[in-house]
């Protein structure tokens, strides 16, 4: 049986997937409820990069992220791709995920070099408060602006915890919001590079710092 011109939505309720005899091939999967804000969707977007993927639920950002896959070995980033939703993992049921689509817009405007101060909302029961890795990622946002670079060590002052750089390390291997969390700023002391997803996408610091600058 032929399954060429699958109908169906991205968008909208859940409807089974069906070819063009109207026979149904498959049902897309359900969505898992795994944030008592309301379910989460993930959305995969091409962007100079690579593929980027952000997570979200109705309430606020949950992730963004490039595959876990990636390093320095096959990163070919390329500075004309433009940023574009490719695909989502479950079609919508009809949530409105806002967040998700600020964050597409903050996106763009970052690879655009049109950069802004008015970021997408964090899902709260991700970025909290009381958490001092989450205290880090905010005052990153506002302590590094675009083009600009700063050590673990005067993060940790930043954040209002002196002698703190490894927590701060700690909180950067941990960042789960790539690009809108920079932690590609961050660098050592000495102004050395220091590792960037556990040191296997240093290419990948360095290209954003110096995309950041004009340099690509």
């Amino acid at each position: 049986m032929s399954t060429r011109r699958l109908s169906g939505t991205a968008f909208g309720t859940r409807k089974p997937l069906m070819n063009e005899n109207s026979n149904v091939v498959a049902m897309p999967p359900k969505r898992k409820m795994v944030c008592h804000h309301g379910p989460t969707n993930t959305f995969f977007l091409a962007t100079p990069i690579g593929q980027v993927s952000l997570t979200s639920c109705p309430r606020g950002l949950h992730s963004i992220s490039q595959s876990s896959t990636l390093s320095d070995s096959d990163f070919s980033p390329d500075v004309k791709c433009k940023v574009k939703l490719e695909s989502q993992l479950y079609c919508d049921n009809g949530y409105t995920y806002t967040p998700a689509l600020h964050c597409i817009t903050w996106l763009t405007a970052f690879f655009s070099r049109q950069h802004s101060d008015h970021v997408p909302a964090f899902c709260p029961s991700i970025v909290s408060d009381d958490s001092f890795r989450s205290r880090v990622w905010v005052r990153l946002m506002e302590a590094a602006p675009w083009g600009t670079t700063i050590s673990y060590k005067d993060l940790s002052v930043a954040a209002g915890k002196d002698n703190a750089s490894r927590a701060v390390g700690q909180a950067m291997a941990n960042n789960l919001f790539m690009l809108l969390v920079p932690c590609h700023r961050v660098v050592r002391s000495d102004g050395a590079l220091g590792n960037y997803a556990h040191g296997r996408r240093n290419s990948v610091k360095q290209w954003l710092q110096d995309f950041e600058k004009g340099q690509v």
